[in-house]
């Protein structure tokens, strides 16, 4: 987290240079866009990391190979191509199937309120605030006519840009360190 900070203050300082001889519109444009988007991406992370640390006390978060990883859930949910060969299907016609399958689905479905405690991440208050910020940011600058749409929107992709760049960084290197 200290990297993405001090890389995010660079960022800035950076930006800055960069827009001070563009005039008033422009400097101020990118360094409310450049903010607010700071603020946003820290507190999705906070929020994230809330999330997960709750899950991993809560022990909903499985061992490492103890099921299937999420990548082939994603891909064969059915596991129709597992390593396993499912020879119960023989003899039994497709309607039986048809009904054990649907019946298994409906034993698996999640209920609301898992549903809605998965959602709670979502509306962090931290995380709310900050897009207030960034809305309220936007119509300021649009009042007082100062809104310069290029450095704005440009300012507002820097932070996730930087973000992306700090955790591959970081990812590689643990990567290498293993």
């Amino acid at each position: 987290m200290r990297r993405l900070l001090l890389t995010l203050a660079a960022g800035a300082a950076v930006l800055l240079l960069v827009t001070l001889p563009g005039g008033r519109s422009v400097l101020l444009s990118a360094q409310v866009g450049y903010w607010s988007s700071v603020l946003v991406v820290l507190a999705s992370f906070g929020s994230y990391r809330r999330m997960v640390l709750r899950r991993l006390e809560a022990g909903m978060i499985p061992e490492t190979g103890a099921d299937r990883d999420t990548i082939d859930k994603l891909e064969d949910p059915y596991d129709l191509y597992g390593e396993e060969e499912d020879q119960s299907g023989e003899g039994r016609s497709v309607r039986e199937l048809i009904r054990e399958e649907k019946a298994r689905m409906k034993r698996s479905r999640r209920s609301p309120m898992a549903t809605a405690r998965d959602a709670v991440p979502a509306f962090s208050l931290w995380r709310l605030g900050a897009y207030g910020v960034l809305v309220l940011g936007f119509f300021f600058l649009r009042g007082e006519g100062v809104l310069h749409l290029g450095a704005y929107l440009g300012s507002l992709a820097l932070p996730i840009v930087l973000a992306v760049w700090v955790l591959m960084a970081t990812e590689g290197r643990n990567v290498s360190e293993t």
